[in-house]
């Protein structure tokens, strides 16, 4: 038996989620779990998983997959999910063995990029993975809202509403951020597809003269502190009278909510925005990463400059097709990447992990200068001139 293999049948699936269970010290209702298994046609993503001479399941993964914005056209990135071994095999390597198991299939299917949420950065690094997101949580009163106000139509959504307004709005705010996935209607339905009179979530679309201009979806959390936090899972909007229209949206619920909870892009200083900043607690609870898959594909699909040229030496020590000297060309607008067999010594010698945070442009070429795993050697402003900030944004958990 091949140890490491994709789960292929409902009677493996429920062991994956057995498992998870056990991993993740997590409740679960096996008889619930056997009778959503069975109700499926297919899996929500691809399991993989590490059998054991006994043809025991000991370790196993989700490999969910997206189309990603990257560099303003899309690529495809497949997510590392629900990561998960039993105690009792643990230190054995397996989940070693199924992560490039995966990493192989990964790039003979196309993927250019891999992300995931970490339960520690310093594991994944050891796979390639990178920070490449710090999403700033902002936990405001409510009553620090009151000077907004809502000039927008507002509508409460349904599961079975229909999601063109939402996508307008999507597509505006976050189709310029690199990482931001390609919402489907399987997405949409992750965001709105619950009853909100059950589940207390609430999904509102506002809409101007202009049409959509805006949405969040929030859900009613109690803190135990005898107060309801109005927890925004996401918002968007199309300009910044948007973000005012949403802030005095919210400034609607202060009868009910105590406070509220949400995350906004780079560039949008929301402490500014207010009368009293010392209102606004701020931290960075999602801190995901990402790894490079294909870098000459990524390479090829990066913005240039007309004319650059440069040459890298990139170390990867679990994908080889990534690891070695790379000379790089930018003619006539068409990126060209080559392998080379050996040179004396490269323009920029550098890791696969910041490699993958200068290209997604979570990092500037001067930020990385920072980092102990680069070495200019000469061309910096060339380099400069390539690896610039970008917006990032990854918009979808797994």
């Amino acid at each position: 038996m091949v140890p490491v293999r994709r789960i292929d049948n409902k009677e493996e699936l429920t062991a994956c989620r057995k498992l998870q269970s056990v991993a993740f010290v997590n409740s679960l209702d096996t008889a619930e779990l056997e009778k959503n298994v069975a109700a499926k046609s297919e899996t929500d993503a691809p399991y993989i998983g590490f059998f054991n001479e006994e043809g025991i399941l000991t370790a196993c993964m989700e490999l969910p997959e997206f189309t990603m914005r990257y560099e303003g056209g899309w690529v495809r990135m497949v997510g590392l999910g629900g990561v998960a071994s039993l105690p009792e095999y643990r230190f054995g390597g397996a989940i070693r063995q199924i992560v490039e198991t995966a990493f192989r299939q990964m790039r003979e299917n196309g993927a250019v990029f891999s992300t995931l949420y970490p339960f520690s950065h310093p594991y994944y690094r050891q796979f390639g993975y990178e920070l490449c997101h710090l999403l700033p949580e902002y936990e405001i009163p409510i009553e620090a809202l009151s000077k907004f106000r809502c000039t927008s139509k507002v509508r409460m959504l349904g599961p079975d509403d229909p999601l063109d307004g939402l996508q307008t709005v999507f597509d505006a705010h976050f189709l310029r951020c690199n990482l931001a996935v390609r919402r489907e209607d399987r997405h949409w339905r992750e965001q709105i597809g619950k009853d909100p009179y059950k589940e207390r979530r609430y999904t509102y679309l506002l809409e101007d003269e202009n049409g959509p201009s805006a949405y969040l979806v929030l859900a009613a959390k109690e803190t135990g502190e005898d107060e309801r936090l109005a927890h925004v899972y996401e918002m968007a909007f199309v300009r910044p009278q948007g973000l005012s229209d949403l802030l005095g949206f919210l400034y609607r619920l202060s009868a009910q909510y105590q406070k509220t909870r949400l995350s906004l892009p780079e560039g949008i200083p929301l402490p500014a925005l207010l009368d009293e900043s010392y209102r606004v607690k701020a931290r960075h609870d999602n801190q995901p990463m990402a790894r490079l898959i294909h870098l000459q594909r990524a390479l090829e699909l990066k913005r240039h400059f007309e004319g650059a040229v440069y040459t890298l030496q990139v170390r990867d020590n679990v994908l080889a097709g990534n690891d070695g000297f790379f000379s790089v060309r930018c003619e006539g607008g068409v990126v060209s990447v080559e392998r080379e067999q050996e040179m004396e010594t490269a323009d920029l010698e550098i890791d696969v992990r910041t490699l993958t945070q200068l290209l997604l442009g979570f990092l500037s070429m001067d930020e990385a200068l920072y980092k102990q795993d680069v070495q200019v050697n000469a061309n910096l402003e060339t380099l400069r001139g390539v690896f610039v900030k970008r917006p990032v944004f990854l918009t979808d958990h797994f």
